[in-house]
């Protein structure tokens, strides 16, 4: 089991010789290139992450409170069920702690859409253009559930077509650490596309899963508050089991794609704009993240006189000056 300290691959890094002269991204986008994953560590400043991890427990209750074994209304969804056996599989209890987003606090919700998040997926899809089409949240306690996992892809519950070979029209699936993550809580597992590539991918997806088994060349994602975990939809993986006692692990299941490709998809926001949340983390977005989120960019078509006035009386507080000034200039 191998542990990555930095977005370079272990076979990569040379005693005494530092990674080549390239920036954090461009490295990045090289590893993911090569192996269908990287590894990011603290890509998020602390300070960013600290300031959201507070508002996790107006949501999940702490691993503390789960470790008491009190059923209280917080603690009940996560507390052990019975018949959670060994063996690697796929368990219902395994996802009841995602939460979609937004959570209603802006704190937490802008992380989805920092702006190193952005730069790093622009980066590996290779396009300014890009779509964020899942969002959520996930707490996991040990004792919850067994959570291991057979190594399988994503691909059939993303898009509704098989990725090209080339990387073009690539989705591509994040986690973003909102606690510091160790093998004992239960980093995730990644393996290679060097290694997995003549693998038939109708052994890998969710009702097929658990037939390959590649466990002296897996990669345990470990790393602290702010690290990022990018993979793809082909990309080999699974989650692992929770063994430190009394811990919880919590992270941002987050997903993006390029624009214009409607076969990747997950969340549609349009349909979550009722609610209060979503009107308040669209208010305390810029135009970046707004593009993202499928705002049309300012000069945008869309725009005129008319849905400029309409969407400022829905959205009061959201600063539409750069689509003002597109329209005027």
């Amino acid at each position: 089991m191998h542990e990555l300290g930095s977005v370079m691959p272990p076979e990569r890094r040379q005693a005494g010789r530092g990674p080549a002269k390239m920036s954090r991204v461009e490295e990045a986008r090289s590893q993911f290139e090569e192996h269908g994953w990287v590894l990011v560590p603290s890509l998020v400043p602390a300070s960013d992450v600290a300031a959201a991890q507070a508002q996790l427990f107006r949501i999940y209750p702490t691993p503390a409170e789960v470790a008491s074994g009190q059923r209280t209304e917080r603690t009940a969804p996560f507390m052990a069920g019975p018949g959670d056996d060994e063996g690697r599989r796929f368990r219902g209890r395994q996802f009841v702690g995602l939460r979609d987003a937004p959570t209603g606090d802006p704190a937490l919700d802008n992380l989805a859409l920092h702006h190193r998040i952005l730069d790093l997926v622009e980066a590996l899809l290779g396009t300014a253009d890009v779509r964020l089409y899942q969002a959520e949240t996930f707490a996991k306690y040990t004792g919850t559930s067994n959570y291991e996992q057979p190594l399988h892809i994503d691909e059939t519950n993303h898009t509704l077509l098989p990725p090209r070979r080339d990387g073009r029209y690539r989705q591509v699936q994040l986690f973003l650490y909102l606690s510091d993550v160790t093998e004992a809580r239960g980093a995730t597992r990644v393996v290679s596309h060097r290694l997995t590539a003549s693998i038939p991918h109708s052994q890998l997806v969710f009702d097929r899963a658990g037939r390959t088994v590649l466990d002296e060349h897996e990669v345990a994602a470990v790393g602290p508050a702010g690290t990022v975990l990018a993979y793809a939809a082909d990309t080999v993986h699974r989650g692992s089991d929770m063994t430190e006692p009394g811990a919880g692990r919590f992270f941002f299941n987050l997903a993006f794609r390029p624009a214009g490709a409607d076969w990747i998809g997950a969340l549609p926001w349009p349909r979550r704009g009722i609610e209060p949340a979503m009107a308040a983390w669209i208010q305390t977005l810029d135009p970046r993240q707004l593009t993202a989120l499928g705002f049309p960019p300012p000069g945008h078509d869309y725009w005129d006189a008319d849905t400029l006035t309409a969407a400022a009386d829905r959205y009061p507080n959201l600063d539409l000056s750069a689509w003002r000034s597109a329209i005027s200039g």
